[in-house]
């Protein structure tokens, strides 16, 4: 299945710290104290940083299989705070027509390789490793202090290891990001997936040589996927380490693909935890302020 970032690309910074984003986007419970909100002035963030993130991740094979994998996940990032172009945690974007309201970045996903010893495609050909990259349009429709709303409209095209294109997918969402304390982070999303008949009909379609007793042939057509909800909540421990947990659901019941034989669950839930350590700030600082 799809291991979407979350929207956006896979990497990773500090909140008033550092912290982890994965779609791949994926939520959990992390044991924390609150702090109380300071009142001190906020120590400026660098223009440059640099890290390591890593953690554990329970996922379906892909969305709609019964069966998963569990992983652990290291992964190094860089972040880059500059005036008109950011590389952060919300990915590789940049201001438009000078407004700092609407934003464009790259939305960056994978979806993991399914073997036919998946029982639901047993004797099926093996699904490859993907990788889906395309632009995402960003509109900030409120920001405050404490509290930000974003409206994101993400297209992905995918190619997998292979050299084949089995389609796109569309996935707008709405993001809530709520920052309670200075080490505290908490974001919400609810979108919807909408997916290519290509991509559709790799996943989910069944040629009539693949019929069995218990799978029916089944043509796949373009048209919503799923709906899905998330959290991700970020904890700083210090200026260098984060702790976090992500979790992620989708209900396939209301998508055009909900009666494929394929489809043996029709709830997808990711689950994903670990921790971050930036390894190096550079001494400028960045010059626009920011809410992480």
């Amino acid at each position: 299945m799809p291991v979407y970032v979350e929207s956006g690309a896979a990497a990773y910074h500090r909140a008033r710290g550092t912290a982890m984003r994965g779609c791949f986007g994926a939520t959990m419970a992390v044991s924390m104290m609150l702090s109380p909100l300071a009142d001190a002035a906020e120590k400026a963030l660098p223009k440059w940083e640099l890290g390591l993130g890593g953690g554990a991740v329970s996922l379906p094979q892909y969305m709609g299989s019964d069966e998963r994998y569990t992983l652990a996940v290291p992964v190094p990032y860089v972040v880059y705070r500059g005036d008109r172009f950011k590389v952060d945690r919300d990915g590789i974007r940049a201001e438009l027509f000078g407004l700092k309201q609407l934003t464009l970045d790259a939305s960056f996903g994978a979806g993991l390789p399914v073997r036919n010893s998946n029982r639901a495609r047993a004797g099926m050909p093996e699904l490859k490793f993907n990788f889906q990259a395309g632009p995402r349009l960003n509109w900030q429709i409120y920001d405050s202090e404490l509290s930000d709303l974003k409206l994101r409209l993400p297209w992905r095209g995918i190619i997998d290891t292979s050299g084949t294109t089995p389609g796109w997918l569309l996935e707008p969402d709405l993001q809530y990001r709520l920052r309670p304390t200075s080490q505290l982070s908490l974001r919400l999303n609810a979108g919807i997936l909408y997916a290519s008949r290509g991509f559709n009909n790799t996943y989910y379609g069944v040629a009539p040589q693949f019929v069995t007793p218990a799978r029916a042939a089944y043509t796949a057509r373009a048209g919503l996927h799923s709906l899905a909800a998330g959290a991700t909540v970020r904890y700083a421990i210090t200026d260098d380490v984060t702790l976090y947990g992500a979790l992620r659901y989708r209900n396939l019941k209301a998508g055009v693909v909900s009666n494929s034989p394929l489809v043996r669950s029709q709830n997808y839930l990711a689950i994903a935890v670990g921790m971050t350590w930036s390894i190096w700030q550079s001494d400028e600082a960045a010059t626009t302020e920011e809410h992480e």
